[in-house]
């Protein structure tokens, strides 16, 4: 995962941009390997363009996150503390931070509200770029799941009859 958090950096650092923001989703699972399940508390990787990753998570996750073997700085936040503002305070004073494409609303705007100084834009195009190339362990993997696929379509003739 510490590569495609460097790429990621990089390609962030080369389009202006502090900071990434990530919420659950297929993106947080490529860059952490943790599933989060999209609750109502916020949970958010923090990449910025240069240094480490945090993940914030509620504290009532944190041994989920802890759990999956995710392999970065866990900041958890309790019930009564605002995790926007543990957001605000780990990009400091971006100029630039850019949200996930499937960020809910609500939590764009309190991202806005909690960084009034810096202009939010889309990790869309940086994400799409990133997960466009594919290591050899990707390509590995993808030939293995295209093959699994290919012995279970060549065995249909077997499983499927006509009729009721």
């Amino acid at each position: 995962m510490t590569s495609r958090w460097t790429r990621a950096q990089l390609l962030a650092a080369e389009q202006g941009i502090d900071a990434l923001l990530i919420t659950p989703g297929a993106n947080l699972r490529y860059l952490t390997g943790y599933h989060a399940l999209p609750l109502e508390r916020l949970t958010c990787l923090v990449l910025p363009a240069s240094g480490d990753p945090t993940l914030v998570v509620p504290a009532l996750v944190r041994p989920a996150a802890v759990a999956a073997g995710v392999d970065i700085d866990i900041a958890s936040w309790q019930e009564t503390e605002d995790p926007f503002a543990l957001v605000a305070g780990l990009v400091g004073g971006a100029a630039t931070v850019a949200v996930d494409d499937h960020m809910w609303a609500e939590r764009v705007f309190a991202v806005q509200d909690a960084l009034p100084s810096s202009r939010t834009v889309l990790a869309g195009p940086i994400l799409q770029e990133l997960r466009l190339r594919k290591d050899p362990d990707e390509v590995e993997a993808l030939r293995v799941a295209g093959a699994a696929i290919d012995r279970v379509h060549a065995r249909m003739g077997e499983w499927l009859r006509p009729g009721p």
